[in-house]
C-alpha cells in the first residue's frame, strides 16, 4: 500500500530514531522542531516498528537542516533525502569537471 500524495514514507530503525530525537536538539534554526519531535517520539514509543510517515514539506525541511553527528544519524538523513528525492536522483560530477578523456 503507497502513501498518500504528499507523504513520504520512511522505514528508520529504533537507533536511527533515537539518534535523530538527538540530533533535532543540537539542529540550529529549525522551525518546526516541535513538530518532530512529537513525530518522533511517538514513532520511539511505539511497540512495532513500520514506517514513518511525514509530510512532505516536513520531510524536506527536515532532511536539508538535519546535523549528521554520527552513523546512525548520516544513514537516517541517507534514508529520508532518497526518500524525498527518489531513487533515480544520482551525484555525479558535473561534466565540466570530469576530467577530458583520450580519443
Amino acid at each position: 500500500m503507497r502513501p498518500p500524495e504528499g507523504v513520504i514514507s520512511v522505514l528508520w530503525t529504533r537507533a536511527e530514531l533515537i539518534a535523530l530525537r538527538e540530533a533535532i536538539e543540537i539542529t540550529p534554526n529549525f522551525e518546526v522542531r516541535q513538530e518532530v519531535r512529537d513525530v518522533l517520539k511517538n514513532a520511539v514509543r511505539a511497540p512495532r516498528m513500520k514506517p514513518l510517515e511525514l509530510d512532505a514539506d516536513l520531510a524536506e525541511r527536515l532532511s536539508g537542516r538535519l546535523v549528521p553527528v554520527d552513523l546512525a544519524t548520516a544513514t537516517a538523513r541517507a534514508k529520508l533525502l532518497r526518500a524525498v528525492h527518489g531513487p533515480e536522483r544520482h551525484r555525479t560530477v558535473a561534466a565540466r569537471w570530469r576530467p577530458a578523456t583520450a580519443a
